[in-house]
C-alpha cells in the first residue's frame, strides 16, 4: 500500500539530494531513508528492553548462581 503525504523539506537539503536523485527519485530515497531510520530505533527499543529485563531479572540470576555453586560442589573430593 501507498500513502501519497505532503511533506516539508528546507530548500538547501532539496538542492543537495537533487545532484544524486533523478526528478522522479526524492520518493523512493525518502521512502528508503525512513525505512532504514524505524529500522535503527526498532533495534535501539529492543536492546533497551533486553538491558531492562537483563538487569531486571539481575538479582535472580545472582541467586540461582550461588544455589549452583553450593550444589556443583556438594560430594566432590577434596
Amino acid at each position: 500500500m501507498t500513502l501519497r503525504t505532503t511533506i516539508y523539506l528546507d530548500d538547501d537539503v532539496v538542492e543537495r539530494v537533487r545532484r544524486y536523485v533523478p526528478p522522479r527519485g526524492l520518493s523512493q530515497l525518502i521512502n528508503h531513508l525512513l525505512q532504514q531510520k524505524v529500522a535503527e530505533l526498532e533495534q535501539l527499543e529492543i536492546e533497551a528492553q533486553m538491558r531492562e529485563g537483563y538487569l531486571a531479572t539481575r538479582a535472580d540470576r545472582a541467586l540461582l548462581n550461588a544455589e549452583w555453586q553450593r550444589i556443583d560442589g556438594e560430594g566432590w573430593p577434596l
